[in-house]
């Protein structure tokens, strides 16, 4: 007999996952225990991401191209991309050389351009990011690359006030850190 809970666990097997510890997409396996994990490197620390738009390792796309959902690059882009209020997911084989605009922006794999984001910016370890950066939070793992200019002075004049100086201009290269921070007066 067949509980709910593990037809719940077959339809979610072989499912698209975010593997922290792979820190990469993957795929779900079912133990004989009934667990869920990883199924590259048998972790449970995973979690679902919603991909609905994917442009795969063989696509080559030049041009301008407007999703009206979250996107996953592990292909290449060159041009622009428009996602409104979506997300944009450049995987870490995903090669992106366009202007972007888009809610939330992650980067594991290339991308050189131009980042307008409502929300954040995050480039992960494995990535390369040589861009003008315009969003209200940056996240930069330790050891990614980045080499460009962020802005993050994008919020409203209704948004609340924070008494810290805001980062006009960062500049970082591979060998070290380097960053220019300016108050406004």
């Amino acid at each position: 007999m067949t509980t709910a809970s593990s037809g719940i666990r077959r339809s979610l097997e072989d499912r698209i996952v975010w593997c922290a510890d792979c820190d990469a997409t993957r795929t779900l396996s079912l133990l004989i225990s009934g667990n869920l994990v990883c199924s590259t490197c048998g972790s449970d620390n995973w979690m679902h991401v919603p991909m609905t738009a994917n442009i795969k390792e063989t696509f080559l796309i030049k041009g301008e191209l407007r999703v009206e959902e979250d996107l996953t690059v592990d292909g290449r882009v060159e041009g622009r991309i428009d996602l409104g209020d979506h997300n944009l997911w450049v995987a870490p084989r995903g090669e992106v050389n366009a202007e972007i605009h888009a809610k939330n922006v992650i980067i594991a794999g290339a991308l050189s351009g131009k980042i307008t984001a409502t929300e954040m910016v995050e480039i992960r370890l494995s990535g390369s990011v040589e861009a003008s950066i315009k969003c209200p939070r940056v996240v930069i793992a330790d050891g990614a690359k980045f080499n460009g200019s962020i802005e993050t002075d994008t919020a409203s004049d209704d948004a609340p006030k924070v008494g810290l100086q805001k980062a006009i201009s960062a500049k970082m290269s591979r060998g070290g850190y380097s960053s220019r921070v300016l108050s406004k007066s």
